[in-house]
C-alpha cells in the first residue's frame, strides 16, 4: 500500500519548514550548504533554531530548494519577515496581459475543451467547448460537490463525485488512481492547507475501495498486464455522447506572482477520429452564448 498522507503537517516554524523542504528535495545538510554557499554548520544551526536567518538567506535557501512562491512567503513569515511575492486575482489590472493570453489559448482550443484551474482544481475559466461537454455529461444532474460550493466547480471533486462525472467515466478506476496521486503531490506541497486535506478526505470517503485508513492507496487488483499506453485517455459516455480524450497541462514561464505560478491550463484533445467528429459536430450544433456585458 502507498501512503498518501503528507510527510509533514507540523512544520510551522522556520527550522521545521527548512527541514521539511530539504527532506522533500532529497538534500543532505552538506549538499544544501554547498548549493547555497554557506557552511554545513550554519544549515545545522538554522534547522535547530540556534541561528536566525537573514531575509536574503531565506530567499536563497528557498531558491535552491525550488520552494513554490506561496511557501516562500510562508518561510519568510516564519523567519520574521514580510512576504516577498504578490498574489493578484486573475481579473486584476496587473494581470491584464496574462488574462488576454489565457483567453487566446482557450479560444484557439475550440472546438475541443480547455479549462483554467487554480491550485486546488477550482474552475477559474473554461472555453465554450468544455461547457458544452459538461452539459452533455451531467445532463441536468447537480453534483454534490457543486451544490455545496454554491455553484463553484471544483473539477477534482466533480470527477470523483458519485453524483458527478464518476459514473460517466468508463475507465474511472484507472483515471481515478492517477488523479489521486496528483492530489497527494499537492498535499506534499500544501501539507498544512486545510483545503487540500478536505479534498483528499472527501475523495477517500467516496471511494473507500481505493483509499484505506490513514490515507493509504489500496493496491489495484485490476491492473492490466504489459506496458502502459503512451498516454492514459479519459473515456466518457453519457447516453449517445461518447468521447475519448487526453490532455496537456500548460503553466506560465517565470511567474513572479503566486496566482500565476499555481494556475494550470488544461487542454483536452481527441484520442481518436470519432471523438474529433463528436466535438466538431457539437460545436456546429450549439449556438454561441450571448456575450457578457
Amino acid at each position: 500500500m502507498e501512503t498518501l498522507t503528507p510527510g509533514s503537517e507540523t512544520a510551522l516554524d522556520f527550522p521545521g519548514l527548512l527541514r521539511y523542504w530539504r527532506g522533500r528535495r532529497g538534500y543532505s545538510q552538506l549538499a544544501l550548504s554547498l548549493a547555497a554557499g554557506v557552511s554545513q554548520r550554519h544549515i545545522s544551526f538554522l534547522e535547530s533554531g540556534r541561528s536566525r536567518p537573514s531575509r536574503e538567506m531565506v530567499l536563497a535557501l528557498a531558491e535552491r530548494l525550488g520552494v513554490p512562491l506561496r511557501q516562500r512567503n510562508r518561510m519568510l513569515l516564519a523567519g520574521g519577515f514580510a512576504p516577498g511575492y504578490s498574489e493578484h486575482a486573475l481579473v486584476s489590472p496587473p494581470l491584464q496581459m496574462v488574462q488576454q493570453a489565457i483567453s487566446l489559448i482557450l479560444a484557439k482550443q475550440e472546438p475541443f475543451p480547455a479549462v483554467v484551474l487554480d491550485r486546488f482544481w477550482n474552475l477559474v475559466d473554461a472555453n465554450p467547448a468544455y461547457r458544452r461537454m459538461l452539459d452533455r455529461l451531467l445532463a441536468g444532474r447537480a453534483p454534490e460537490a457543486l451544490e455545496e460550493g454554491g455553484g463553484r466547480i471544483n473539477l477534482m471533486l466533480t470527477v470523483f463525485d458519485p453524483h458527478g462525472l464518476w459514473p460517466v467515466i468508463e475507465n474511472a478506476r484507472q483515471v481515478g488512481r492517477y488523479l489521486l496521486r496528483r492530489v497527494w503531490q499537492e498535499l506534499q506541497v500544501q501539507a498544512n492547507d486545510q483545503a487540500a486535506r478536505e479534498i483528499f478526505a472527501r475523495i477517500a470517503a467516496w471511494h473507500p475501495d481505493m483509499v484505506g485508513p490513514g490515507g493509504a492507496l489500496l493496491p489495484d487488483d485490476e491492473a492490466a498486464d504489459g506496458p502502459p499506453p503512451p498516454v492514459l485517455p479519459v473515456t466518457l459516455r453519457a447516453g449517445t455522447f461518447r468521447a475519448s480524450l487526453f490532455s496537456t497541462i500548460t503553466t506560465l514561464g517565470i511567474p513572479q506572482d503566486i496566482t500565476l505560478q499555481e494556475m494550470r491550463i488544461e487542454c483536452f484533445f481527441p484520442a481518436d477520429e470519432a471523438t474529433r467528429e463528436v466535438f466538431e459536430t457539437l460545436a456546429q450544433d450549439s449556438p454561441p452564448r450571448p456575450q457578457k456585458r
